[in-house]
């Protein structure tokens, strides 16, 4: 056996993540793809679907003119899917930052900003359902209830009976303040708005992430609230014991001089909340935290740093965090090399409950390029599975891949990945039975 050939096994053999795969369909150069969000749904192991939601601008030079919603979905694990993409809502002009969970009886669930131009008009936060697998969908149901100023950053959950937990930003007022609604019939209506943070703060909040606590089922929101005049962003959780109705004082997560992009996952007896900031000691080092909250001591633990990165690298992006049935937290990372600028996706997993990760693993395969504001998902065998908006310079695209095994046994036909899925986190919510968002302001005003 060659020498050249001995190297090319042993970086097969090493490699932890399969090759990237492309999974969007758009190649006009007026276009680009950009800010996706994943979920997997139940079923039989190595047949569990993946469902990647993402917004498609359409673009006059540098400008949006148009944002549109579209669906992907594969049914092999990756290895391949939707020969086209699917349209979900073609925005008029705007319809952007979806989000996407499932629940424990596979209906899968869209939310997105919806922006209307009529006389009239306005915006609003907007949900569809699907009971067949993605293949159609309901129509679009209203869960706000005012259309009352700017709006954006929608996310979804779904709680242990099946009800659907959304939390939205909107510019009431002039500040931005973060809303939610539930709704108890599969996201056919909606509870009136509730308004999360503060409502007389004289700053405001925006919200990164929502989940559900398996167990207790609290509601919570992961959010970056303003202070001192807008000037200092931290990170913010806020929860509500009783299903949405009431939340509770936020609680401060970092001791950064300014932090942001929080998110959050639960078990029982864990929230683990990740953040990146600029630490007060050294306010030039951009880093990542996560902080940890134990639920029977009542008490969070001491914030620990995400990853170590070398004078090469400076961590922008904390990226969204998934947990796993082994329950081992996984996350994706945005890092630039500072020494061309290009932003890649990086992997790191905590066994712990967020005390303490382990090394930084490169997730993309395309360093020359920008890869940018990844989603990640985990399965029940601690298995992930990482999408992200990839820029090259003339069209932003989708991309995915898996550390799972069998995603890296076979080499990729299209290319392709095979991955057996080991059923069971529904996106947002851990159930036994099912799999496990986005950081776009809308300017669709």
């Amino acid at each position: 056996m060659s020498a050249t050939l001995l190297l090319l096994l042993s970086v097969i053999t090493v490699r932890g993540f399969a090759p990237n795969v492309r999974i969007d369909h758009e190649y006009n150069p007026t276009h680009e793809c950009r800010d996706c969000a994943m979920a997997i749904g139940p079923g039989a192991p190595s047949g569990q679907p993946i469902y990647v939601v993402f917004e498609d601008d359409s673009t006059v030079g540098p400008f949006r003119v148009r944002t549109d919603v579209m669906f992907q979905k594969s049914t092999d694990g990756g290895r391949t899917w939707l020969s086209s993409d699917l349209l979900i809502q073609r925005g008029d002009p705007f319809a952007d930052s979806p989000d996407i969970t499932t629940d424990s009886d596979g209906n899968v669930y869209i939310v997105y900003a919806y922006h209307d131009t009529a006389v009239g008009g306005g915006n609003w936060t907007t949900c569809v359902r699907s009971v067949d697998g993605g293949a159609t969908w309901s129509a679009p149901a209203r869960v706000d209830d005012e259309s009352v100023g700017l709006m954006g950053l929608t996310s979804i959950a779904a709680d242990s009976a099946g009800n659907l937990f959304v939390a939205w930003n909107q510019l009431p007022g002039g500040l931005f303040h973060i809303f939610t609604s539930v709704s108890t019939d599969k996201g056919a209506t909606w509870s009136p708005r509730v308004c999360v943070d503060d409502d007389t703060l004289t700053d405001e909040s925006s919200h990164d992430a929502v989940f559900v606590q398996p167990g207790t089922n609290h509601y919570l929101v992961a959010a970056t609230t303003y202070r001192e005049g807008h000037n200092r962003p931290l990170a913010y959780l806020y929860r509500s014991t009783d299903q949405g109705r009431t939340f509770e004082p936020g609680v401060q997560l970092d001791t950064f001089d300014d932090a942001g992009s929080a998110d959050i996952v639960a078990d029982r007896d864990h929230i683990i909340c990740a953040y990146f900031g600029n630490p007060l000691a050294n306010n030039d080092t951009i880093i990542a935290e996560s902080r940890t909250y134990y639920t029977q001591a009542d008490s969070w633990g001491t914030p620990a740093p995400m990853t170590n990165l070398d004078p090469d690298h400076r961590l922008y992006y904390s990226g969204p965090l998934a947990l796993s049935g082994d329950g081992r937290v996984h996350t994706a990372l945005m890092v630039q090399d500072t020494a061309d600028s290009r932003w890649n996706v990086y992997y790191t997993s905590s066994s712990n409950h967020g005390v303490s990760w382990s090394d930084l693993e490169l997730v993309t395969d395309d360093t020359t390029v920008n890869s940018w504001y990844p989603d990640i998902a985990a399965d029940i065998a601690g298995y992930a599975y990482v999408v992200w908006y990839q820029f090259d310079g003339a069209l932003g695209t989708e991309w995915f891949t898996t550390n799972s095994p069998a995603g890296i046994a076979e080499e990729p036909t299209e290319p392709g990945i095979s991955a057996e899925l080991q059923a069971t986190v529904v996106r947002n919510v851990l159930v036994l039975g099912a799999v496990d968002s986005r950081l776009t302001m809308s300017n669709g005003v």
